[in-house]
């Protein structure tokens, strides 16, 4: 901190320090918590891993190797590469000698500078963190389909029953098998699903195998609205269900017809998809038929056996789970980038939002869709997925890398697909052996503007995880 070198004995203490500050957290916060962070350092750690051995390998002077940010705590040098830990826990970077033409750099150390090397030696280091990224992510994949397994879709059994919901008028138990409704067979849950959806309101037999014993029980089915049915009382959203209209109780939507005048004020009250219930005044619009207003809820999750692979069907199974997620996750930043992506999520504080439909019915705040969450929600969301078990953390795990990864490969600086779009557009514009370089001080206003742009969906997706949390069951 003085600047002055740190000796062998300094760099032992400082490191102690570390390690036992690093326990206490553990000790006062959870160790659960602190496995959560130590996973989110490790995580950038092996993404600027990859910068450093295409670096290395490829003759580029590298000269810091840094996890964390702010004062140095603990360093040592070996070489011309400086190792060490910073204060921050936020990340980690390696430090590349120049990285634009605005770098100054000693004549002699020019060759093997990132500017000057060829197109596909940028490239590669450039990509090297996203690819790092990727193949840790499938690396996870793997263990989780050898180790845990996959669960299997073609068999489901109850986990759970919501109070007061037909499943628990029929008397369904945690790990039955519901093997039929209304006489149609449902041997997965998505069947299940479509089953319960198309009978809102009507009194079937449902077939359930209990410990082996074959037991028949006769309920009807719950209802849930649709998107439809919401919008005709501004305030509801898809999943809510209402149980009273002017302090008068209602069990399906035909009493809610009858109760209800179009253009008239009414104090509905309304039980919500994750069991809160709520009392909105509302001018009701005009009401859709009870087919297109409701569909059928039973009230049960699924719970599927798993299933574990061998190591042939599993590397291919991680590839294509891979290959899935890399879509969804730019599918998914195109959809954000966009002007009602932004608006939506900037409009910020939302109603708590539905769940998906585990429980018979999807039902999802269509503002929740735009929902970012800040390094805090995500460390909340991997706290929760850590105490749920070791399969949900790794599937964690695997849906931040792979997001991260690709989130970085977005073609503007500071991120690495900055650093892509500028090789590549040196490459397009240099002619006859006369190499184009970009001036890097033209686009430091873009890069400025960047950057403030993250810190401010940073600093709103905080401000949204502190005070509408997102419900982590």
């Amino acid at each position: 901190m003085t600047g002055l070198p740190l000796t062998a004995g300094d760099r032992r203490v400082r490191l102690l320090l570390l390690v036992g500050g690093t326990v206490a957290v553990g000790l006062w916060f959870g160790m659960s918590l602190l496995v959560v962070v130590l996973s989110f350092v490790g995580m950038l750690v092996v993404h600027e891993l990859g910068h450093y051995l295409v670096a290395r390998w490829t003759g580029m002077q590298v000269t810091e190797f840094f996890i964390g940010f702010g004062p140095r705590v603990w360093s040592v040098r070996r070489g011309e590469t400086e190792y060490g830990i910073k204060v921050i826990p936020a990340g980690a970077y390696v430090r590349v000698t120049g990285m634009t033409n605005l770098d100054d750099v000693d004549p002699a150390h020019e060759h093997r500078t990132y500017r000057h090397q060829s197109y596909p030696k940028r490239m590669a280091l450039a990509l090297a963190g996203s690819g790092m990224q990727f193949l840790l992510a499938t690396v996870l994949l793997l263990v989780i389909f050898t180790g845990m397994g996959r669960p299997d879709v073609d068999e489901w059994v109850v986990r759970s029953v919501v109070p007061g919901t037909a499943a628990e008028a029929a008397g369904i138990q945690v790990d039955d098998r519901i093997r039929a409704v209304a006489g149609r067979p449902v041997a997965d849950f998505d069947r299940f699903g479509e089953v319960v959806r198309a009978l809102p309101g009507r009194v079937v037999s449902v077939e359930v195998e209990r410990e082996g014993v074959h037991l028949v029980r006769s309920v009807a089915v719950g209802e849930r609205l649709t998107g439809s049915g919401a919008s005709a009382f501004p305030g509801l959203f898809p999943g809510d269900r209402i149980v009273a209209v002017d302090g008068v109780a209602t069990d399906n939507w035909s009493e809610v017809v009858d109760l209800v005048e179009v253009g008239a004020e009414h104090q509905l009250r309304v039980h919500r998809s994750d069991d809160a219930t709520v009392v909105i005044s509302t001018v009701a619009r005009r009401l859709p038929t009870g087919s297109a207003a409701v569909v059928g809820f039973f009230g049960v999750s699924p719970r599927h056996p798993m299933v574990r692979l061998g190591p042939v069907t599993a590397a291919r199974e991680s590839v294509t789970a891979l290959g899935d997620l890399l879509w969804m996750s730019g599918d998914a930043l195109v959809h954000f980038f966009t002007p009602g992506g932004l608006s939506g999520f900037v409009g910020g504080a939302v109603e708590p939002g539905g769940t998906q439909g585990d429980l018979g019915v999807t039902s999802v705040d269509p503002e929740d869709e735009n929902r970012l969450l800040s390094i805090y929600g995500a460390v909340r969301f991997g706290d929760a997925a850590f105490d749920s078990g070791a399969h949900n953390f790794l599937w964690f795990l695997v849906l931040v890398n792979v997001f991260v990864g690709v989130f970085n490969l977005v073609p503007l600086l500071p991120l690495d697909g900055g650093h892509i779009a500028i090789a590549t557009y040196e490459r397009l514009r240099s002619r006859g052996g006369r190499r184009h370089v970009a001036d890097a001080a033209k686009l430091a206003p873009l890069t400025w503007a960047v950057v403030l742009f993250l810190i401010a969906l940073a600093v709103i997706a905080l401000y949204r995880d502190i005070v509408d949390p997102l419900n982590l069951g």
